[in-house]
């Protein structure tokens, strides 16, 4: 193996040292350069579901689901191409991305990042596995038996120097060592609650880490786990469950075009009703690291972080109309889950914000500083109420129009920070709008009922706290094998609210039209718009809206499990009586209220609306901005916490925040398709 470095002699080292220093700033600006040069434009594609494999209820049917990540410009993947290799230390836990990999860590697309589909990750955000492809289909030799799935690979790593902070050879004396946090799907607890999300990977599928050998050309496995085994199994305890490996790097990959990768093996499950089978066997995985000079057995660094991401400030709903807010509707307090990844306890100083559209401050809160112990000694998170349950002493101002708010949450170590900030952030977009949801708008399963029955209804409560007009209803249809989840007839259906809570066996609005599923994009609802206006007359009115299917054949929607509405949720098979659903989690259906609605209904779920990326983030320097849709007219602002705006900047996909002083800021970013806001760390 060819090695570089070496030491220099007396009189040359000064020499030495000026040309490697030149070397190293030529390539920090050929990389800028590269990175300048990059276009990223993604575009929204397809997911399919699968079976669990849980026959205890015949009527309602949960299928688990995973979405894919970002499709790259033109036909197939195209990877990051002739940068520079990356350095030690590399670390990702992929905090701050959502939907494809951070293209300058990872070369490829087929892993998910987000930051629902596993329960309790070590720190907030995670990437995922499974048997879709990177536009959403099924991979190509997918079958019952065992067939490859997704390909998480790094980009070439230098593994023969280190450059910082001096320039010194690496052999496997330096102790390299590659670690991480995996958690099988299949989620955690009994299969109706909240924590089931995913497929548990049967036996005989596999979660493998291979490491590549430059001098020979070749991958090899250094890791399989094998599939099979239910994540009650692992522990006791959900927050527990995560496991941690750890590899140490042998000599013979030390080069400087080192690279590792995780790939799954996935099958099928072998069942045949159509809008069932399709993806399955989850794999997640958080924190990944490379590094040198670390022990194996060390699983904690210095790292104050948020675990589940922010949510919504209302005590029901994640967005609903403007008009029918009261203060009423607000939380009066906040559930925040925050972890401690150091060897010892450690103060944390907790803040969260309200930002208006314009990034204005009109509502924060101070939480102070409060001792957090060790998770790993102790397994347990912050526990002081004015950091993990802060109160709400804010409620939103009477509207007059459509609005949103930004909720940004920050936490930090009380003493000098850490060096993993995109994790002590994480924000909600509260939308005031013409609808309600109770969903997130991201579908972790799908939703349908089975039965003999040709006449089964769906039907989950709302709550109207004045006189107002339904005109529409959002639907969000899962994409599954061969469209079989297309073109099946249902009708619209809307019931009053009986003394004991449940629908009312008679109909008030029952649609003449018959209207049939289908796939509009990922996570897009499709809008249906009703025969006629119907007026719900009278103020703190319940109604249900839902669907009355044609048919028996299984119609999957879209099934949020993060937010349980349960208690809401009904259904009709042939028992001739409503059965309150018994699945944690909540159907994706929303109602529409107003004529406005009526008009422009093809909107992105509760969150942002447009698809944002910025990176690096954090950054010391130029700033790159990227949206997933292809738009015009891109406008980028930058405001600090207390909406001071920075800048304002038109047509341009690069910021250079050099001369800014280190802090958190708020990019927001607005084109033809809408705006979205996101927070950047300024190091």
């Amino acid at each position: 193996m060819t090695r570089c470095c070496r030491g220099y002699r007396n009189h040359s080292k000064y020499i030495g040292w000026f040309l490697r220093t030149l070397v190293f700033w030529l390539r920090q600006c050929e990389q800028a350069l590269i990175a300048l040069a990059e276009r990223k434009r993604y575009a929204i594609c397809l997911i399919v579901m699968m079976l669990t494999g849980v026959q205890a209820w015949s009527q309602e049917l949960l299928t688990p689901a995973t979405p894919p990540a970002d499709v790259p410009d033109g036909v197939g993947h195209r990877a990051r191409k002739s940068a520079l290799p990356l350095q030690l230390p590399f670390f990702d836990d992929f905090a701050g991305h959502h939907g494809a990999p951070d293209a300058a860590l990872w070369s490829d697309r087929s892993a998910y990042i987000n930051t629902t589909y596993a329960a309790y990750p070590p720190t907030i955000g995670m990437a995922t596995l499974d048997a879709v492809d990177e536009y959403g289909e099924l991979h190509s030799d997918a079958g019952i038996g065992s067939f490859p799935g997704d390909t998480l690979t790094s980009n070439p790593i230098r593994l023969d120097s280190i450059l910082s902070p001096y320039h010194a050879a690496l052999t496997a004396a330096d102790s390299v060592v590659l670690s991480f946090f995996y958690l099988p799907g299949g989620g955690y607890g009994k299969p109706w609650e909240c924590q089931r999300i995913g497929d548990m990977p049967d036996r005989g599928d596999s979660l493998i880490v291979d490491f590549y050998n430059a001098q020979r050309n070749k991958w090899t496995t250094v890791k399989r786990i094998d599939g099979g085994i239910p994540v009650d199994s692992l522990n006791n305890k959900p927050w527990l469950a995560w496991q941690y490996v750890a590899i140490a790097v042998a000599d013979s990959f030390f080069s400087d075009k080192f690279q590792f990768r995780f790939r799954n093996k996935c099958s099928l499950d072998a069942n045949s009703q159509a809008g069932i089978v399709g993806n399955t066997d989850q794999w997640n995985i958080d924190v990944v690291q490379l590094t040198h000079q670390r022990s194996a057995a060390t699983k904690t660094r210095r790292d104050i972080a948020f675990v589940n991401p922010a949510t919504s400030l209302l005590k029901e709903y994640t967005a609903m109309p403007y008009r029918h807010y009261a203060p009423w509707h607000m939380r009066t307090r906040i559930n925040n889950t925050i972890v401690n990844r150091y060897h010892q306890a450690l103060p944390t100083e907790y803040h969260y914000y309200i930002l208006d559209e314009n990034g204005t401050e009109v509502h924060s809160y101070d939480g102070g500083s409060e001792n957090v112990l060790a998770f790993y000694l102790h397994g347990s998170y912050q526990t002081a109420q004015n950091h993990n349950n802060p109160p709400v002493s804010f409620h939103f101002p009477a509207m007059t129009k459509p609005c949103h708010y930004t909720i940004l949450h920050v936490v930090r170590d009380g003493f000098a920070g850490d060096n993993y900030p995109a994790n002590d952030t994480t924000a909600f977009r509260q939308e005031f709008s013409n609808y309600f949801a109770y969903d997130d708008g991201s579908a972790e399963n799908g939703y349908g009922l089975t039965s003999t029955s040709n006449r089964m209804k769906l039907a989950c409560r709302f709550h109207a706290s004045k006189a107002d007009t339904l005109t529409s209803v959002d639907l969000y249809f899962n994409h599954t094998r061969g469209n079989e989840n297309t073109g099946i007839a249902f009708h619209i259906c809307v019931w009053a609210a009986r003394a004991d809570g449940k629908p009312d066996t008679a109909l008030i609005y029952r649609s003449k039209t018959t209207y049939r599923t289908s796939f509009c994009g990922f996570n897009r609802y499709c809008n249906y718009s009703l025969d006629s206006n119907l007026v719900l007359k009278g103020k703190d009115t319940n109604f249900y809206i839902g669907i009355e299917q044609i048919g028996n054949k299984y119609i999957n929607l879209g099934f949020d499990r993060n937010n349980d509405n349960s208690d809401k949720t009904y259904y009709w098979t042939s028992s001739n009586e409503w059965q309150q659903s018994i699945l944690g989690g909540t159907v994706m259906m929303r109602p529409r209220m107003g004529t406005v609605a009526l008009l422009g209904t093809e909107r992105k779920p509760c969150g942002q609306a447009v698809s944002l990326t910025c990176y690096p983030n954090p950054t010391t320097g130029v700033l790159h901005i990227a949206t997933a849709e292809q738009s015009n007219n891109l406008h980028i602002e930058l405001y600090n916490l207390q909406g001071q705006r920075y800048g304002s900047y038109l047509g341009t996909t690069t910021i250079d925040m050099a001369t800014l002083p280190p802090a958190i800021y708020l990019l927001r970013a607005t084109t033809d398709k809408g705006s979205a806001t996101m927070k950047i760390v300024k190091k």
